[in-house]
């Protein structure tokens, strides 16, 4: 059986919880999507919480509490920009990934002239000993203890920061005052590797990468999971081999707009779509408002295309309009984010086509909820 752009995205669609929500907290969700793109904090954690069953949604209050308290981490993983991720699978992550990621960093340092990072490591690694510090505490520490002149560029600050976030020196702490904070990684990682135990194999990381990242999107390509990760095609396909022998996943063949490409799936999966499970909800056009980088979005870089609406042309971002409305699944729509309480009429929205009456009810009903994640405690 083939899939067509229609099946993968309803697919995806229930795989992410963005359809049937079922997790019980913040850090299920996180579990559930193995790691979350999170440069934009509040909008992510939105995000997290449309993935919730009603009831454990919360507000922004107790989702920014789950960062506080250490229950989510935020460091810089996979890539080279920040992710939120459980503690028990930074360690292995960073392990797996953190040497592709510091190649990536390596032609733009060279072209800023920055020097190397060992120095400015054990500066912060040594002042965070003693407590949380936010990120201005560690440019003046940098300054104060001769790594850095006074003029350094911020660049060389960020540059030493993210060389200690992969070394496993620091991780996200809890806020002080309303800023950010990092904190001594091993005060907030486990020892060990998490599922793969006391000790790091490599060919064992690739192999739960796949079975921790593939059930929550559903169909794929190695391509999509290459850009997710970092990793190479060629390491993935070794460990995607290894996977079909032991029968833990399904290749299925594209159809129409995916047509010649492999998706890979998992049985579960693949089962429920042969078996007929609903495309959608019944009840009306359903809107989500979603992250510029939420996981429906940033997992898929070679099949993104599922979510285009041939009548809603893509343009660039506009200004602050860099999220994303969908319409039953399709691209639909800009908003930005409120700078403060929610507005009268809900968010702002540039919309990409002539939005119908049903377009702006459902969006209505999304707002309802959005205004009650933005309510004060």
């Amino acid at each position: 059986m083939s899939v067509d752009a229609a099946t993968v995205r309803a697919a995806r669609l229930r795989s992410q919880r963005l359809r049937g929500p079922d997790l019980p907290d913040l850090p299920a969700a996180v579990g559930h999507l193995l790691a979350v793109q999170g440069q934009e904090v509040r909008p992510t954690l939105w995000g997290l919480t449309r993935r919730l069953a009603t009831s454990a949604r919360g507000n922004e209050a107790t989702a920014l509490a789950a960062l506080d308290d250490g229950q989510i981490l935020r460091t810089h993983v996979l890539r080279p920009t920040w992710h939120l991720v459980l503690p028990v699978d930074v360690r292995w992550l960073l392990e797996l990934t953190a040497p592709r990621v510091a190649r990536t960093m390596a032609s733009t340092e060279r072209s800023w002239g920055l020097d190397a990072p060992g120095p400015g490591v054990a500066a912060v690694a040594a002042e965070v000993a003693t407590g949380p510090r936010t990120r201005d505490e560690l440019a003046t520490a940098l300054v104060e203890r001769g790594v850095l002149g006074a003029d350094a560029p911020g660049v060389a600050v960020s540059h030493i920061l993210m060389h200690a976030e992969l070394r496993k020196v620091l991780i996200s702490g809890p806020a002080a005052h309303g800023r950010s904070t990092y904190v001594a990684f091993d005060d907030r990682v486990p020892a060990g590797y998490g599922p793969l135990g006391h000790r790091f194999d490599r060919e064992s990381a690739v192999l739960e990468l796949w079975r921790r990242w593939l059930p929550a999107r559903a169909y794929a390509t190695v391509q999509d999971l290459s850009q997710w990760s970092g990793l190479t095609r060629t390491v993935l396909r070794a460990g995607l081999a290894v996977l079909r022998d032991l029968g833990e996943v399904v290749e299925v063949p594209g159809a129409e707009d995916l047509d010649g490409l492999t998706l890979v799936t998992t049985p579960a999966v693949h089962e429920s779509v042969v078996s007929g499970a609903p495309a959608a909800p019944s009840g009306g056009r359903v809107a989500d408002l979603l992250c510029a980088y939420d996981e429906l979005l940033s997992s898929y870089g070679e099949t993104r295309r599922v979510l285009a609406d041939p009548r809603a042309p893509e343009p660039g971002r506009r200004n602050a309009f860099v999220h994303t409305v969908l319409i039953d699944g399709r691209r639909a729509a800009r908003w930005r984010w409120p700078g403060g309480p929610p507005r009268p009429g809900g968010p702002e929205l540039q919309w990409q086509r002539a939005p119908e009456a049903p377009d702006r009810a459902a969006v209505a009903r999304v707002t309802v909820d959005l205004e009650a994640f933005l309510r004060a405690v």
